[in-house]
């Protein structure tokens, strides 16, 4: 009889708590009939009868045909031990023999379980309804006289409470599982089942009526028997299947001649009415290119009269350098090498016009011994190719400049570079053209400006190179030119000298007057240069040379740039990580009232003392960070730093609680919009009074960021912190920003104090700034003073403080205590450089 077999069971609630109740019941009634088990009226007839039913009955399905059905032979032997040895006997077998029979098909154990579960339920219904019945006697059992007639109902009662109970449980899991109605999940899919229990329950009843009138061994010879019934059936069955196959097949095949007869009989109309009528061009050609006969589509196509088409042939219609292809591909066709061929070409009308089509060709017959006359089929596809030049060249080429884009031009270099590596002195190089100070053009002027000297300049590129050069932009202001063929370096050392001058000339653009330069990196391809990324790379290289070097100019590319950018690379690495895990180290230089030697601040300086390469200079490391954008991280790391130090100063030396400490902003942190944010973040974690902070900025922040500078150093200056020009007189000539920027001093860079001579003479430059300080109420400090008579200079021409040498070297942080002690004890600062001063230095 059919088991309920769920695959797998959702995770709703109900039916888990369904298939847990059945799971529980099934175990209840499997213990109780386990106990209740009348061990002494079982032999070895039982022990014969559960072996064989477990490991021989439960593997025998027989398929019911037409039904999808299989009668459970092993359901016999259940029923058969029953009406032997009694309902626990049979309950225990059906559940053993059901657990095994499942383990077979399934390996998920809760459905094992349940199925055991609801068989082992079954059971032990059949065997409480004929007690309650009161057909529970052996004789009743057995259909001894007089009891035939209850023996026949207990037999129907087996039958149709198994299938009550059973149907009813699988049907509540579909119905539960499915969200179905349970009468309509019963009826549709476990109805049907009633014969199998039926057959189970006669088959029982018959063996025991052959027990009791033979003998047991009957019962164990119906194994063998319903063995061999088993096979036989199943033979059976796959002889009826095949010749009901066969004759499946064979009808089809009797349908599909008559279609096909039919078919032909038909074709010759449908081929004449599709040929004339197709909206697509369609020819009967000979292989040697012949036109036998064309449609109208064709003629409209190619502007032909029908008669006139037809006199002419293949050759005239396509053009002459696609013809050796297309009657290749002909004669392809015709000799049966292939059966059909499709592709694009180009056609040539009455008019002399180019028409793209997408044509194909086949055979008109099947069988090339019947016909070798080709099927052409055209189909006008003018308007799409032209769609698609288009979308081609969007895709590769710039939509400003109309040059050739990025991708476009790597795909060229990789051919010209696969050109030279296989043809003998056939060269490549690469021009790397980056547009010098673009940006402010852009921003200064605006982007349609901007946009209109990118295009100007792509015209002024094409017009400096050769016709068979290639000039692409790349994206942003940055240019390439491919250079392919034969020649020498000179030439193209010239057309990078030309592409100078023409850039040096003016471009008006909307009423303004606009100058440009480039830098130039120049690469020519070497052995090493295997892909086109490597030339990119290394003219990239040589091209941030040129702009390093002072810009407006070109370099060629040589080995040592190589070197050098793998060395800048491997020190950016090593630069992030320093920043990380704060390597970078900050010293402070004191600084000291001219008037009378007191000591009023330092300055914070980064240091940074790599492991391989000792200490790098803050000029090339601080560039560095901005260039890789972590100079807001170092700056900030050496605030927090500054801050920290100095405040440890004030807390142990109350004297010096005043002393300020000055540290420099870099132009890239104006970049960011939280930067007075952060700035106010680090006084508040770290204590220090913003009256104790000053801020050196250059004089490039006010032209780089103007408005936004001049917004956040006056919101630092209204929070207390001092502002100082650094290195005054090194940057621009526009003085106006020092009236708008909210600044309090100046510092004289260490240049110009080097210029005063020993005599106090050759002043005029740090006079003429002082003056300007004055005039605007600024303070005055002078950096790099080494000797004693640049400070006496400095002090008549009234400049209020400064630092140097003369007074001390940068201090490590464990040397500050130490110097303001000396100081606090008038050690430091006289007019002799202590001894102190001067071992200090960095290490």
């Amino acid at each position: 009889m059919p088991k309920s077999s769920p695959e797998q069971f959702p995770a709703s609630n109900a039916i888990n708590y369904y298939v847990g109740l059945t799971i529980f019941v099934g175990a209840a009634i499997f213990v109780y009939a386990a106990a209740t088990l009348p061990v002494d009226s079982l032999d070895t007839r039982f022990l014969i009868l559960a072996g064989c039913t477990i490991l021989l009955a439960s593997r025998v399905l027989i398929r019911i045909p037409t039904i999808k059905s299989h009668i459970a032979v092993s359901d016999i032997f259940v029923y058969l031990t029953l009406l032997l040895f009694g309902g626990e006997a049979a309950i225990l077998l059906s559940a053993v023999d059901t657990f095994f029979s499942a383990l077979r098909f399934c390996k998920k154990y809760r459905t094992i379980l349940f199925n055991t579960a609801a068989l082992t339920i079954s059971t032990a219904a059949v065997y409480g309804v004929l007690v309650i019945s009161g057909l529970y006697s052996e004789p009743q059992l057995h259909g001894q006289a007089p009891y035939f007639r209850d023996f026949l109902l207990a037999l129907s009662l087996m039958a149709l409470t198994q299938f009550a109970v059973n149907t009813v449980l699988a049907s509540l899991y579909d119905s539960i599982n499915q969200g179905t109605p349970l009468l309509e999940t019963w009826s549709s899919r476990y109805l049907w089942s009633f014969i199998t229990y039926v057959v189970g329950a006669a088959g029982a009843g018959l063996l025991v009526q052959l027990v009791d009138y033979a003998g047991f061994f009957v019962a164990v010879l119906a194994f063998p028997i319903l063995l061999f019934i088993y096979f036989s059936y199943r033979m059976y069955m796959r002889n009826v299947e095949m010749s009901s196959e066969q004759a499946e097949q064979a009808r089809e095949y009797a349908k599909m001649i008559e279609e096909r007869s039919e078919a032909l009989t038909e074709s010759e109309e449908r081929f004449r009415s599709a040929f004339d009528n197709a909206p697509i061009g369609i020819a009967l050609v000979k292989p040697g290119g012949e036109l036998l006969k064309v449609n109208s589509a064709l003629c409209e196509m190619l502007g032909y009269r029908p008669d006139e088409l037809r006199e002419r042939s293949v050759r005239q219609i396509f053009f002459e350098e696609d013809l050796p292809n297309v009657f290749y591909r002909v004669g392809e066709v015709a000799s049966g090498a292939i059966a059909s061929h499709q592709m694009e070409q180009r056609c040539r009308n009455s008019r002399g016009e180019t028409v793209w089509t997408l044509w194909s060709m086949s055979l008109a017959a099947a069988d090339v011994s019947k016909s070798r006359e080709i099927i052409f089929q055209m189909q006008d596809i003018t308007g799409r190719k032209a769609a698609e030049e288009k979308l081609v060249h969007e895709a590769t080429h710039d939509p400003l400049t109309g040059l050739p884009n990025r991708n476009c031009f790597h795909q060229k270099l990789t051919e010209a570079l696969h050109r030279s590596q296989h043809i003998k002195n056939h060269r490549t190089s690469v021009l790397f053209i980056d547009l010098d100070r673009f940006k402010y053009v852009n921003d200064s002027l605006g982007h349609i400006v901007g946009d209109q000297l990118l295009i100007g300049i792509s015209n002024r590129l094409k017009n400096s190179i050769r016709p068979s050069d290639l000039v692409a932009r790349l994206g942003g202001d940055e240019f390439t030119v491919l250079v392919e063929g034969v020649y020498d370096d000179l030439e193209i050392a010239g057309m990078a000298e030309r592409i100078q001058r023409s850039l040096a000339n003016p471009f008006n653009l909307r009423g303004h007057v606009v100058y440009s330069s480039a830098s130039i990196g120049i690469l020519h391809a070497s052995d090493r240069h295997e892909r086109a990324e490597d030339m990119m790379r290394d003219a990239d290289t040589a091209m941030y040379h040129a702009k390093k070097s002072g810009k407006a100019r070109y370099e060629i590319f040589n080995d040592s740039m190589h070197a050098e950018a793998r060395e800048t690379l491997k020190l950016e690495t090593d630069l992030r990580q320093a920043i990380k895990d704060g390597k970078i180290e900050v010293c402070y230089q004191p600084l000291f009232s001219l008037t009378d030697r007191e000591l009023t601040g330092f300055e914070a300086l980064a240091r940074w003392q790599h492991p391989e390469l000792g200490e790098i200079s803050p000029a090339r490391f601080i560039p560095l960070a901005e260039e890789i954008g972590w100079i807001d991280t170092l700056g900030e790391n050496i605030l927090r730093s500054a801050c920290k130090h100095i405040r440890s100063i004030h807390r142990k030396f109350p004297n010096y609680a005043h002393t300020k400490v000055n540290v420099n902003l870099s132009s890239q942190q104006f970049r960011s919009t939280g930067l007075v944010g952060r700035i106010q973040l680090i006084l508040s974690q770290t204590g220090f009074s913003a009256d104790n902070l000053r801020l050196e900025i250059t004089e490039s922040v006010f032209f780089e960021h103007q408005d936004r500078a001049i917004s956040m150093l006056a919101q630092l200056r209204d929070f207390g912190v001092e502002i100082d020009i650094d290195d005054f007189g090194t940057g621009y000539s526009n003085l106006s920003y020092l009236v708008r920027l909210p600044i309090s001093r100046l510092k004289i860079d260490k240049s110009f104090v080097q210029m005063i001579r020993e005599d106090g003479t050759n002043t005029e430059i740090v006079r003429t700034i002082i003056a300007l300080a004055r005039n605007l109420d600024l303070g005055v400090v002078a950096e790099g003073i080494e000797h004693e008579y640049q400070v006496n200079a400095l002090r008549t021409l009234g400049c209020d403080s400064g630092q140097g040498y003369l007074f001390s070297t940068p201090l490590r942080p464990d040397k500050l205590a130490d110097f303001v002690a000396d100081c606090d004890r008038g050690l430091i600062g006289g007019t002799e450089v202590p001894e102190y001063a001067h071992i200090l230095t960095v290490q």
